[in-house]
């Protein structure tokens, strides 16, 4: 038995480099044969444990991070296959580097597939709004990602990075200088996406204009006017800006001055106070409360009954006309009562010597 293992051992050490080569070609085939499976039960087992509680989104997990990974496997297998046989330097650092990239293009493709999953953009059911946002962040990542792997393949040649460090910062500083308008309204986005004071379709007014909003993108929103025009409005305007969103309004306010000449007598501007309120409480589209009619004040020509209410009516079209039909009522009731309107006018007395 004894010269049975000295004549193995001495096969091999007279045959080690044919063996080495062998060793190295069976582990570099292995690997690339066995690839596609290998990174599937991974994926499967890593899968499995990081989505126990959304399975639904196993897939896509899988999906994303397996072209990466059968590419690791057979980088992996060449790598042994070679220092097997040749333990050399520039070997390791080759597969470092390769590994680097590889990993980079892992995280990029998974965040490319899955960043509306790890980032819930508020409870927005807008889907081309959070496509928006996650495209934008997902291409921020990538830049970044790919800064850190040059820079990590740059550290791994042996170069000095401290003065490629200074240059990008330096860089960075004076491309951020040039486009801060951009750089503001990018982050203006960012807040209008995540604050959600509107949403496309809402019917909004802003300092300078009034109108639907019918898109949002992370530079601008666009506003399609009541003269049936589209504005293009930079994000940072708005969101430095007021911004009304009518939309979500459940009522909308009736305020109305009505201006009757002072000739009119004293109960017949009672009695027509007392028919306006009365109007208005029998309305369905009124809200009950607040109503109010006041004598509110002794204008230079004109006596002036205000009147206070909302109405449930919402969308502004059907307000507009409401409004002039509740007008109208208005006018009935003055003209019923016997009153005339008023309307600015000057008196001139001459006095007589």
């Amino acid at each position: 038995m004894q010269d049975f293992f000295n004549e193995i051992t001495e096969f091999i050490e007279e045959n080690q480099t044919v063996i080495s080569i062998c060793a190295g070609l069976f582990v570099f085939l292995l690997l690339t044969l066995l690839r596609n499976k290998i990174s599937k039960v991974i994926l499967n087992i890593f899968g499995s444990l990081i989505f126990r509680r959304k399975p639904e989104h196993k897939k896509s997990f899988i999906d994303a991070l397996k072209k990466p990974l059968t590419l690791f496997i057979f980088t992996l297998g060449l790598f042994l296959g070679v220092y097997i046989n040749v333990q050399s330097v520039i070997a390791v650092r080759i597969f470092k580097i390769s590994t680097i990239f590889i990993i980079s293009w892992a995280i990029v493709s998974y965040l490319s597939d899955n960043l509306g999953y790890i980032f819930k953009f508020g409870n927005s059911t807008d889907d081309k709004l959070n496509a928006t946002v996650a495209k934008f962040i997902t291409n921020i990542l990538k830049i970044v990602i790919v800064a850190i792997a040059f820079v990590m393949v740059i550290s791994e040649l042996g170069y000095n990075i401290n003065g490629l460090l200074t240059g990008i910062g330096v860089g960075g500083l004076a491309v951020s200088l040039a486009a801060q308008d951009a750089i503001s309204n990018l982050i203006s986005g960012f807040v209008i996406v995540l604050d959600k004071p509107f949403l496309v379709g809402d019917f909004i007014q802003t300092d300078t204009l009034m109108g639907t909003v019918v898109d949002i993108t992370m530079r601008s929103t666009k506003i399609k006017t009541l003269e049936n025009s589209i504005v293009t409005v930079p994000n940072s305007k708005i969101a430095d800006g007021e911004v009304i969103n009518l939309t979500l309004i459940d009522r909308r306010l009736i305020d109305v001055d009505l201006s009757l000449v002072y000739s009119t007598d004293s109960e017949k501007l009672k009695k027509c106070q007392a028919d306006i309120l009365h109007f208005l409480n029998e309305e369905e589209k009124i809200v009950n409360e607040p109503i109010r009619v006041n004598f509110s004040k002794l204008d230079d020509s004109a006596l002036v009954l205000n009147i206070f209410c909302y109405t449930y009516i919402n969308d502004l079209n059907e307000f507009l006309e409401y409004f002039s039909e509740v007008n109208y009522k208005f006018k009935e009731i003055v003209e019923s009562n016997s009153i005339e309107f008023a309307f600015p006018s000057t008196s001139v007395y001459i006095e007589k010597q």
